[in-house]
């Protein structure tokens, strides 16, 4: 399984040391400094997460004693790319600048939204820098594409199952949601209209129902798309679900039909952020889907 990792890199903040210990020189620590903060100095951040309804004349804190650069960089694959604008990037006083910012509200999009980017700030001189993470919408804790090859999907006929391996931890203090693309091929013009995939989570449940297995509908297609989304809201089932969470993927079709899965991910919800869930038209009930 593949896992993303994000890495961010800070400056080190400590005064130059040039002693030996028992195994050999200590490196030296620099002197000089980048560090961030949004509400107080003893409190330095590595990323920013802009609520949902956005922000107007949001601040971060940029101390340091080394001349400091900055840059913004945006995902531009993600939905408002200009979604996060810096206003303004003042020297308040020495050694310490304030970035003033504006944040579109992602509620006018569609909450299933999210977007990043990164603002960097560094002194070349000294080969210094800083990279601060700005992010909005849920946070994506686990990915998965089925394959290292491009148009090529975890595939499901007959009574075969499929499970995935050992699972990240969810911190489901409330809840997660998971999301995939399914599609489906058959030369049956039978069972066009019923074809159907169940998941199957061990660890935790589905919210709406209270149960650990949700039948989905799966619609005739010919490869991945946004109608051909799945989304699956879940709780802990008592506590916490583990790293050895699993989810099955199985169909009670016969031979001639193909379930086509793709582009699985999880995501982490916050008890705040459910409610912009539960009121989403894509968590609505479809109507045709059968309980288990």
């Amino acid at each position: 399984m593949k896992k993303r990792v994000l890495l961010l890199l800070s400056g080190a903040l400590a005064a130059v040391c040039s002693c030996n210990t028992d195994d050999g020189p200590r490196r030296p620590v620099r002197s000089e400094y980048i560090t961030v903060y949004e509400t107080s100095p003893d409190k330095t951040v590595d990323a920013i997460q802009v609520p949902f309804e956005g922000v107007q004349n949001g601040q971060i804190h940029v101390l340091s004693n080394v001349p400091v650069q900055w840059k913004y960089f945006v995902d531009q694959s993600q939905t408002g790319t200009d979604w996060f604008k810096v206003k303004s990037v003042e020297e308040v006083e020495s050694g310490h600048i304030l970035v003033t910012y504006d944040a579109e509200s992602i509620l006018a999009l569609n909450s299933l939204d999210r977007r990043s980017g990164r603002l960097s700030f560094s002194c070349p001189e000294e080969s210094l820098g800083k990279f601060l993470t700005v992010k909005q919408g849920y946070s994506e804790q686990f990915y998965e594409d089925f394959s290292d090859q491009p148009d090529q999907t975890l595939v499901i006929t007959g009574r075969k199952t499929f499970t995935t391996e050992e699972y990240p931890v969810l911190n489901a203090d409330y809840c997660d949601y998971i999301s995939f693309n399914a599609w489906a091929e058959t030369a049956n013009e039978f069972l066009s209209r019923n074809i159907t995939l169940d998941v199957t989570v061990s660890g935790g449940k589905f919210y709406a129902t209270g149960l650990t297995t949700y039948r989905v509908n799966v619609p005739i297609g010919t490869g991945p798309n946004k109608d051909n989304m799945r989304y699956l809201l879940l709780v802990g089932n008592g506590e916490r679900m583990s790293a050895q969470t699993k989810f099955t993927f199985s169909t009670a079709n016969d031979d001639q039909v193909y379930v086509h899965i793709d582009n699985f991910s999880a995501y982490r919800v916050t008890e705040a952020e459910m409610g912009l869930l539960i009121t989403d038209e894509d968590f609505e009930d479809e109507g045709e889907v059968d309980w288990i």
